[in-house]
């Protein structure tokens, strides 16, 4: 639903008698806008799937006692403070995706420490327009199955600690820079290669006159992202997925949400 910020007391009243309500789907009235949750202090206990798309004046602290959560998206939040700190204890999160949610803080840097994050399976990070750094921790996200990376214009490597991702079946870049995909090229210069040689399916997508091109990682030659074989998605929406193809649609923003949830894990 759209939510405006003059309402939030009343809305949050509202949610607090809905009990039994497994999915909740909030959105602002623009980018800009704020989704006012301060006066909701218990959220329905069986919750299974949450949708905020708007700014957040910080996280409601009850997201942490969120135990049947199983599907986060966050949209436009733009955090001053690390989300994952909110997020890593999850007992039952398994998809989460992160889109303009936080710059880094003044480290640059996102941090998945050792030993959390202990179901997720599907991780999506859009648009963290200052970071620079990802840090894996030994142990953490031991489950992780699929991880797509779009439009973080200053990270030009791969997330610290990667190789330790046993579990990792597809790795996916959106728009991410050149210099990134230089270093996992197999000969590139920065011999990054043996950190995601055991995934199977890597791949770096850019949008193109009203398309994505999309290069599978082996098709790479001379160590150019956009030397290899390139599979054409026009714009549209394709009617059945495989790991391989892509959901297309001309709004980028969009196209983040969908793709990632055309690749989800049933929880």
């Amino acid at each position: 639903m759209r939510l405006r910020e003059e309402n939030g007391n009343d809305f949050s009243f509202c949610i607090e008698k809905l009990t039994s309500l497994c999915a909740l789907s909030i959105t602002s009235e623009g980018e800009n806008k704020v989704i006012d949750l301060a006066s909701l202090s218990t959220p329905p206990p069986y919750l299974q799937r949450l949708y905020l798309s708007g700014k957040l004046q910080e996280l409601p602290s009850w997201i942490t006692s969120l135990h049947n959560l199983a599907r986060l998206y966050l949209k436009w939040s733009c955090l001053k403070q690390d989300p994952l700190a909110y997020l890593e204890d999850l007992p039952n999160l398994a998809h989460l995706e992160l889109l303009q949610v936080y710059d880094g803080g003044d480290n640059k840097l996102l941090h998945f420490k050792c030993g959390k994050f202990n179901k997720l399976k599907v991780l999506g990070l859009d648009k963290f327009e200052g970071l620079n750094r990802v840090i894996v921790g030994k142990g953490a996200m031991p489950c992780l199955e699929k991880l797509s990376v779009g439009r973080c214009e200053p990270l030009k490597k791969v997330p610290s600690g990667i190789e330790n991702l046993s579990k990792l079946k597809v790795l996916e870049f959106f728009d991410m820079p050149d210099e990134l995909m230089e270093t996992i090229c197999q000969h590139g210069p920065g011999k990054d290669y043996w950190k995601i040689s055991h995934i199977p399916e890597v791949y770096s997508t850019y949008w193109r006159d009203g398309g994505w091109d999309v290069y599978a990682l082996e098709s790479f030659r001379d160590c150019s992202p956009r030397s290899g074989t390139v599979v054409r998605s026009l714009e549209g929406l394709a009617s059945n997925y495989g790991i391989t193809k892509m959901c297309i649609l001309t709004n980028l923003a969009e196209l983040f949400h969908v793709y990632m949830s055309a690749l989800q894990i049933k929880v």
